[in-house]
């Protein structure tokens, strides 16, 4: 097993084995890498972006009825991507099929102490709060670069589980009768903690860098974190603490004086809220599946 020899040879083998894992994760669906590429284009128009996402009519399908569903309760039916576009924008539908590429690549079966039913909660839940941070605390027009980056915090777990699913549930077994955080016993056990896990997933996905860096600092912010990994670190603790879903993680943390200077609020503030999230999150899963 990855766990069996530390020594110095043993973090370069570390590393080997979870590029291994994180290579023979499921692909991005080349829709969704031409989507981003495009979005990410300035002179790229609409109508080509339209037809690419069209040309996958299983994306198209969840785009609408996500973009139709409650999360963001337009005033009327979007009947098409085209419309989808020009209510939502640019980077929002970009945002949106990464979303859905991501959700699709969760592990189909749960392990004992940890159901994907309860993680993707926790995942949509995160995201939802790290998106409402961007815009209420740090007035970004756009969130969903945020959303996407909660969304994906933990998906180093679902690397894990997917390959090494009877070592991961030993690790949330110690990690929670030795009440200490995840990190600490998947570092004994995978020579890293997932979020280093999950930034080598979005990078193997080509995901923009500062997504990559936002998941893999999240979890040690120093005082020069970005906007990304603040807003994600924030959410994570604060899902954590209303208890939706389930990251594995026994270890609820605490919302640093660094967390409520830059985002100008303490934990209660915002706690205060997001009472509505619950039934938000219960909504998006329905939608997305899970």
């Amino acid at each position: 097993g990855m766990g069996d020899d530390v020594n110095d040879g043993g973090q370069e083998q570390f590393r080997r084995e979870l590029m291994a894992m994180v290579e023979a994760m499921p692909a991005f669906p080349e829709s969704v890498h031409r989507i981003m590429s495009m979005a990410s284009d300035m002179n790229c128009s609409p109508k080509d972006l339209v037809s690419v996402i069209e040309s996958d009519p299983v994306m198209t399908m969840k785009i609408l009825k996500m973009v139709n569903s409650a999360f963001f309760s337009l005033s009327r039916h979007v009947a098409s991507v085209q419309h989808a576009l020009v209510y939502l924008g640019l980077n929002t539908i970009k945002n949106l099929a990464i979303s859905i590429a991501t959700v699709d690549a969760l592990p189909a079966s749960s392990l004992d102490a940890l159901s994907m039913r309860d993680f993707l909660a926790h995942s949509l839940a995160t995201a939802s709060v790290a998106q409402r941070l961007a815009r209420s605390q740090l007035h970004l027009r756009d969130g969903s670069d945020h959303f996407v980056g909660g969304l994906l915090h933990d998906f180093g777990k679902a690397v894990f589980i997917r390959f090494e699913p009877t070592t991961y549930a030993e690790v949330l077994r110690q990690a929670r009768e030795r009440g200490v955080a995840l990190s600490v016993v998947e570092a004994e056990y995978f020579g890293v903690s997932n979020s280093e896990a999950g930034a080598l997933l979005a990078e193997s996905w080509q995901l923009p860098e500062s997504l990559v860096e936002g998941i893999r600092g999240y979890e040690s912010l120093h005082a020069d974190a970005s906007d990304l990994a603040v807003t994600i670190a924030a959410a994570n603790h604060l899902v954590k603490v209303m208890a939706i879903g389930d990251g594995g993680n026994p270890d609820v943390g605490t919302f640093s004086p660094l967390l409520a200077a830059r985002l100008g609020a303490d934990a209660p503030t915002l706690l205060a809220g997001l009472q509505d999230l619950p039934d938000e999150v219960a909504q998006i899963q329905g939608v997305v599946g899970g």
